[in-house]
């Protein structure tokens, strides 16, 4: 055979980065994501740090004290931590009170729920020439069937793996408090880290893999995040205005459903619209259709403007990156799909 020619040479070489991206996200990523992690937040807290040790320094005749950046930085970090707990709490709280007038008020919905099914299946019945009630009849026994084989399902899952639920809280604390100690060390020990890697056999392959996880955390990470929590504001601050009880803890499930692939805001949005529209309340339809349509143009000009921009995925690109995520971890495809098709794309055009 002869020589490959310069396609066929990158073509398998795409192919080897692949296998290797797959491999180290299947059985390399979950070992070493708390010290990617600390890595990161060393280096965003480093600028604070810094500053903070500078302004605390002070002279002693002819030696100069100041606090080591790892305890700076772990007080910062543990500051932060402290505030988002407290935000949380805050923020629990009030979709608590919200989730307990809902389930107050939920027998209510439930006969609402079944006047309005009763009301369309006489429609329906009337308009297909059928006994009265029976589809009705038929709409409850398959709403009931439902019930049973979801509660059939999810009870002994729940109920039979509670070791496994308290294993997986124990390996959450151990993940934080690596996370945090990592952060600590890789603060106080940076230099010595860079110098590290400078020394190394691989230093450009250090360089280039530190370029490339820049691109993903800036383009895709950023972006995700921004949509995600824009998306949130835009569904509590329209569903208050709209006056809902329970702005806050539907806003948060709408902007959450966002997040995942395949689904979005308009699969509450939109049949909650219908209903009102049927209903009669039309304002009530348009403000929901109005609260998608912003949610919508928020993400479409975030991934085309931020994506585009920093990474060239494009919204196609990025759904078949998810998709095929999925199929190859999982639900956590839905970020390392995409993590994995940037570091190929990136790697290739190197």
């Amino acid at each position: 055979m002869g020589v490959p020619n310069k396609r066929l040479k990158k073509l398998l070489m795409t192919i080897g980065i692949a296998l290797g991206v797959y491999a180290g996200l299947k059985y390399l990523l979950p070992l070493v994501i708390p010290f990617f992690i600390a890595l990161g937040l060393s280096e965003a807290l480093r600028p604070w740090a810094k500053w903070i040790q500078k302004k605390l320094s002070f002279q002693i005749r002819k030696y100069k004290i100041q606090l080591p950046l790892g305890i700076i930085g772990g007080v910062l970090l543990l500051g932060a931590v402290v505030l988002t707990i407290i935000l949380c709490w805050a923020g629990g709280r009030k979709l608590l009170l919200e989730g307990k007038l809902l389930l107050r008020n939920l027998p209510d919905f439930l006969r609402e729920g079944e006047r309005l099914l009763a009301g369309w299946c006489l429609q329906a019945e009337r308009a297909l020439d059928l006994d009265e009630g029976c589809m009705l009849n038929w709409a409850m026994r398959g709403f009931k069937e439902l019930g049973d084989q979801a509660a059939s399902k999810v009870m002994p899952y729940v109920m039979g793996n509670s070791v496994d639920w308290v294993k997986a809280g124990a390996q959450v604390i151990v993940f934080l408090v690596v996370v945090f100690f990592g952060t600590v060390l890789a603060l106080q020990e940076g230099e010595q880290i860079h110098a590290y890697f400078r020394r190394s056999v691989f230093h450009q392959e250090y360089v280039q893999m530190v370029r490339i996880l820049k691109i993903i955390g800036a383009a895709y990470g950023k972006t995700q995040l921004l949509i995600l929590a824009g998306t949130i504001v835009i569904c509590v601050g329209g569903l208050f205005f709209m006056g809902n009880p329970y702005y806050g803890l539907l806003g948060v499930l709408i902007g959450l459903l966002d997040a995942l692939p395949f689904i979005g805001t308009g699969t509450l949005l939109f049949p909650w619209a219908l209903i009102c529209f049927f209903q009669g309340n039309g304002g009530k339809g348009i403000w929901l259709l109005l609260i998608y349509g912003a949610s919508y143009l928020l993400r479409q000009l975030m991934e085309s403007r931020m994506m585009g921009r920093r990474a060239g995925l494009s919204p196609f690109l990025t759904l078949a990156a998810v998709y095929v995520g999925i199929q190859l971890f999982g639900i956590l495809g839905v970020a390392l799909g995409p993590l994995g098709f940037l570091v190929i794309r990136e790697s290739v055009d190197a």
